[in-house]
């Protein structure tokens, strides 16, 4: 098999690639939440392999994962589980950055 062809044989295979979450923590009401899950939504729509959750720290398991991240303000947003942002992220290309970096 010739170089090409085991690259786009790796392009077409979508389970060679790490699977990434996004997961916002947010609260119902909250004004910065609304521009976070968005952005995240909008950066996740360019990764095959990328998925986003809203997590609303109001439900028992929001509380519980704001409390096993240690989140004490809203939005938040952890990549692979790992608290990553606190707060509003100004552009795309700083999340774009971290969810590469979880690749």
């Amino acid at each position: 098999m010739k170089v090409t062809e085991k690259i786009r044989n790796m392009k077409n295979n979508k389970s060679n690639e790490k699977r990434v979450i996004i997961e916002v923590i947010v609260l119902s009401g909250c004004s910065q939440c609304i521009p976070a899950a968005e952005m995240a939504y909008r950066v996740a729509s360019q990764y095959n392999n990328v998925d986003v959750t809203l997590v609303n720290v109001t439900t028992p398991e929001g509380e519980l994962k704001a409390k096993s991240l240690g989140i004490t303000t809203v939005p938040a947003i952890a990549i692979n589980g790992k608290l990553t942002f606190i707060g509003n992220i100004q552009a795309d290309m700083i999340m774009h950055d971290a969810v590469r970096k979880a690749m």
